[in-house]
């Protein structure tokens, strides 16, 4: 049930998408990395490249910003998934999460990422082959580059095109997502747990499942064999 601050909340930011004659660029590093840990230059770059688009700004943002550019709304939570599937939408900023990169793809929005950590890196390096994103080091960041290349993905028309083929490749399955979600909950309540699924990984011992005891015994061999080497060495 939605009350009307949450229903005010949803209508703000779709009013915002929706009145944009020229797009949105949808901004976050979702929910993991607060923005405003980042340092203070690199958040000044993302802001002064950012007002001097046509674009409008919608940033997920932790804390308030003073003398905010007139492109911008600024939300502490914002519901990505319905935001990345509004064709208003040109471009997503993101620190390349599996989640936001699927749900970019699913919208057909070109990339514009700033890999931080983990999987982060290569799960952009993949979107950037398929020629839909441009990837950036945070650390290293300035104005002028950041800006050329919010440019370049905005006015090469071929980063959305290509988005716009990856969604297409993306949604062509015989069976949709959700339906797919229903038929495998169903699949496995009807073969009480599917056991035949599991994997035999669980019946291991924990030595076992980290292979600690071909390593140790790999580690005997290489122990008992290199005495000899030794030895047969000392002989010329």
């Amino acid at each position: 049930m939605v009350d009307n601050n949450q229903f005010k909340y949803f209508l703000d930011i779709l009013e915002f998408i929706e009145q944009s004659p020229h797009g949105v660029v949808y901004f976050t590093f979702g929910s993991t990395v607060r923005m405003t840990s980042l340092p203070k230059h690199i958040q000044k770059a993302f802001i002064d490249a950012l007002a001097q688009i046509p674009q409008r700004v919608l940033w997920k943002y932790e804390d308030e910003i003073e003398n905010i550019p007139k492109n911008f709304m600024i939300k502490k939570w914002l519901p990505q998934r319905e935001i990345l599937l509004h064709p208003n939408v040109k471009l997503f900023i993101s620190h390349g999460g599996l989640s936001g990169l699927y749900e970019a793809i699913d919208g057909g929005v070109p990339i514009l990422s700033f890999p931080l950590f983990g999987d982060q890196p290569k799960n952009i390096d993949n979107i950037v082959i398929t020629g839909m994103a441009i990837s950036m080091d945070v650390l290293s960041i300035t104005k002028d580059v950041f800006l050329n290349n919010v440019l370049e993905l905005f006015n090469n028309k071929k980063y959305m095109e290509n988005a716009k083929t990856a969604s297409k490749i993306f949604k062509d399955r015989p069976i949709s997502q959700a339906n797919l979600v229903v038929y495998w909950t169903e699949y496995v309540i009807r073969h009480k747990g599917a056991p035949h699924l599991t994997s035999h990984a669980i019946n291991l011992s924990w030595y076992q499942y980290y292979l600690l005891d071909r390593i140790a015994l790999i580690l005997v061999f290489i122990k008992a064999v290199l005495p000899l080497g030794r030895r047969d060495a000392t002989r010329f």
